[in-house]
């Protein structure tokens, strides 16, 4: 069974419709031992990883009936409504409400993830994949609290925010040492490719305008440089920004972790 630190979507499902060998089994036989399989595999699982696996169909689904410019407006949306000025006047309610469950796990969890937001404690998702945290922070079929998805949303503005600014060095180095910046130009690229759908359609049409910066040998100037870096930071500036505004910033956890 993989760890949750080693989530996919794909390999949640492998592992819950993974079913036992049969030798000359009948398909009643084959059915009953596929069923049992799933059962126990669901049985298996933590309460984490059944939320994430439940997440992972229902963004499927969104992605593959929207278009990229649908994606990001209701990435846009979604943003809004978790840090926007709303926040302000619904967060006593926020704060106290508790899951309808009697699991220990996911109410202890809900508890942390407010208590972090209210600047007590480290964020329950900080050892989490970027996967993962755009599946709790966008996901609207209310198997995580309000304040689970804001916490996860804090978490992936954290590290879109260190990883741009890195970025951004790593542009400027290489172009000191060799008169172009195209090697960290494809890795930006790259990354973006391997984000989940709903945060690539964030960047609008980063191909094109970052492909052309490919085999320059000046560095950018002027309204080009500007449009470099606020492209680099355009998540970040999303994710935490409106929520700064609305309420005083928080200390996040030490480790800002990695970017897929």
């Amino acid at each position: 069974m993989p760890k949750i630190s080693e989530f996919s979507a794909g390999s949640i499902r492998e592992v819950a419709f993974t079913r036992a060998p049969t030798h000359s089994a009948t398909p009643k036989q084959e059915a009953a031992v596929s069923s049992g399989a799933t059962r126990q595999a669901s049985l298996d699982l933590s309460p984490l990883a059944k939320q994430l696996a439940s997440a992972a169909q229902r963004a499927a689904a969104r992605d593959s009936q929207l278009s990229r410019q649908e994606l990001a407006a209701l990435a846009s949306k979604i943003q809004m409504e978790l840090g926007g000025s709303a926040y302000r006047l619904t967060k006593p309610l926020h704060d106290a409400h508790v899951p309808d469950t009697e699991d220990p796990e996911l109410l202890a969890r809900a508890r942390q993830a407010t208590d972090f937001l209210n600047g007590k404690g480290s964020n329950p998702f900080q050892r989490l994949t970027i996967e993962q945290l755009a599946l709790i922070g966008y996901d609207e079929g209310g198997d995580f609290t309000y304040n689970e998805r804001l916490a996860a949303s804090r978490e992936l503005g954290k590290r879109y925010e260190v990883w741009s600014r890195a970025m951004v060095d790593k542009l400027n180095a290489e172009y000191q040492q060799t008169g172009y910046q195209d090697e960290a130009t494809k890795e930006i690229i790259a990354t973006y490719k391997a984000l989940p759908p709903i945060l690539e359609a964030g960047f609008g049409n980063y191909e094109v305008n970052m492909t052309l910066m490919i085999g320059k040998t000046d560095p950018p100037r002027g309204d080009e440089a500007d449009s470099l870096i606020d492209t680099l930071l355009k998540t970040a500036r999303k994710l935490e920004d409106q929520a700064k505004k609305d309420h005083p910033p928080l200390e996040g956890p030490d480790e800002p972790g990695k970017p897929a």
